[in-house]
């Protein structure tokens, strides 16, 4: 008897049987995340790089009102996908479910970003005059992505002046008697993926903002716990940067268990490096919009006077000086003694 035909020792279902085509387009219409992972040959079929932007640009597109004409055109979000048909608990659920996967890669979103971006440029910024430098430059930001270094990091932005501005003005077909200014500005803001179009004076908050990844308002997705463990990586923390002002860390600011577990465990493990970059980064609960420090319990600082190694202990020291406002004023003094004892 000659060797097993692979297909009868592994039969296909008549669904894992339908053309690749047919299965991506049923995924397209159900954005059923786990169905990839029903079997190898289902996950074969869909896992593509292109269906994963598609998935994200779904997902974590900003909903602005400017959004809502002339911005997800086909060649950027083609059908079935329709963005304005999903729900804010919709949204809310596929931003956590995607964010857990393990292809959404920070390095695969800051390629969404950039093409979010010029995707923004080329659909919202067609009526404005640049400077013909300034146009060279809008039409290459792709190596400004690249330094993360030196970028306005405030949460939300809120300085409000972006990394790069472009001054504009509107085109003279468009110019009518009711227009308060011809002068625009165009701001980019490469770390968070956001693009601004306003005129001079007007205010940050009053915009649309064009932005990528942007959580629900209403309902935020939730920060996964792949960035929230070893190895803490540099890659980790740029990922966190991006989704701290926006996604959740706890589900509301009086129930911290899982910030709290993850500090218990850096102090016990003694990982100093990971316990000091998250004590000094902000992040929203669940139920707030506000995003607030890492926080502290009390049981962390009888923790880390338990696993301290006297007065150079760095953990100590680091909440001594970079936490000093929020240790409650009982515990400022045993920690005061602990590192000035012998």
């Amino acid at each position: 008897m000659g060797p097993s035909d692979s297909s009868t020792n592994n039969p296909c279902s008549r669904l894992e049987s339908l053309p690749v085509e047919i299965l991506q387009l049923i995924f397209l219409h159900s954005l059923e995340v786990n169905l990839p992972r029903a079997s190898p040959r289902l996950g074969n079929a869909l896992s593509s790089p292109l269906l994963y932007t598609w998935l994200i640009r779904l997902v974590f597109s900003s909903s602005n009102p400017g959004s809502r004409e002339g911005f997800f055109t086909p060649d950027f979000l083609p059908p079935p996908l329709d963005f304005w048909a999903l729900s804010w608990e919709e949204r809310a659920h596929l931003q956590t479910t995607l964010l857990a996967c393990r292809w959404c890669t920070f390095t695969l979103l800051r390629k969404c970003q950039r093409e979010y971006v010029n995707h923004a440029i080329r659909r919202k910024c067609t009526g404005l005059v640049f400077r013909e430098e300034d146009q060279a430059l809008l039409s290459n930001l792709d190596p400004r992505f690249d330094d993360l270094e030196d970028r306005d990091w405030a949460p939300d932005m809120k300085r409000g002046k972006g990394d790069i501005v472009f001054p504009a003005q509107l085109e003279e077909s468009l110019r009518t008697p009711s227009s308060r200014s011809v002068d625009r500005k165009v701001a980019i803001w490469f770390h968070h993926g956001a693009l601004q179009i306003r005129e001079p004076n007007e205010i940050f908050y009053e915009n649309d903002l064009f932005r990528l990844p942007c959580a629900n308002v209403i309902k935020p997705g939730r920060i996964p716990d792949k960035v929230l463990r070893s190895p803490w990586s540099d890659a980790q923390f740029w990922f966190l940067q991006l989704l701290s002002s926006d996604f959740y860390l706890d589900e509301d600011q009086f129930s911290l268990d899982r910030s709290s577990d993850i500090t218990y465990r850096l102090i016990r493990k003694r990982q100093f490096e990971p316990f000091s970059r998250l004590l000094s980064m902000s992040f929203r609960s669940g139920n707030c919009r506000v995003p607030a420090r890492w926080p502290l319990q009390p049981v962390h600082y009888s923790l880390v006077r338990r696993y301290g190694s006297g007065s150079g202990d760095r953990f100590i020291n680091f909440i001594l000086e970079e936490r000093w406002d929020d240790i409650p004023v009982g515990v400022k003094q045993e920690l005061l003694r602990y590192v000035e004892s012998p």
